[in-house]
């Protein structure tokens, strides 16, 4: 198993989000400081075939549309996605928004895969989110477990490793024996 980057997680949601957002606003924004509701469930076929895989970003802006909105002012500002953002990268993603947000197709396929087959064992501290942390000593639990079953079999020898033919009796007479001799040049 290879080290599983949980930040490439997040940067790819993170990147999708802010893509998304900035390609909707430019073409639908009827206000020009945010997105309404009416902006992101009414957008033009061009918008849509220009943000390819990047769509279920927009269902996750359209399906989530209250709780980003924080001031309640009827738009998802800027500010209301920076919040947004920094709520990720500090709490982590749930199940159902990896699922949303990093299934696009791009990105590590075999961290996403991980990440949903794990999930549970991952969330570490049980919030229901999984943080670029957790994976990350996931990922290292997972490799330290994997050398440990490997040499589990291997086991130290019976046999000792100090051979005596029974000239000497003393341990630390065989090893200076074994050893050259150093004369101090200072009583010269």
């Amino acid at each position: 198993m290879t080290l599983l980057n949980g930040q490439s997680l997040l940067a790819t949601a993170m990147s999708g989000l802010t893509n998304t957002y900035s390609t909707v606003m430019s073409a639908h924004s009827t206000s020009g400081k945010g997105l309404t509701l009416d902006d992101l469930s009414n957008v033009s076929t061009n918008t849509i075939l220009s943000l390819g895989s990047n769509y279920s970003f927009l269902q996750y802006l359209t399906t989530n549309f209250s709780s980003l909105d924080k001031d309640g002012d009827g738009e998802i500002t800027g500010s209301d996605l920076s919040n947004l953002m920094s709520t990720m990268q500090s709490q982590g993603l749930t199940y159902s928004e990896i699922q949303s947000l990093c299934t696009s197709g791009s990105g590590d396929t075999t961290l996403l895969s991980t990440v949903l087959t794990y999930f549970n064992k991952i969330d570490a501290n049980g919030d229901g989110r999984v943080t670029s942390e957790e994976i990350t000593k996931f990922s290292l639990d997972a490799e330290a477990y994997e050398v440990e079953k490997k040499y589990k079999s291997y086991k130290a020898s019976e046999t000792s490793l100090y051979y005596n033919d029974g000239v000497e009796d003393d341990l630390t007479s065989v090893l200076d024996s074994m050893q050259p001799s150093f004369t101090s040049n200072s009583d010269s």
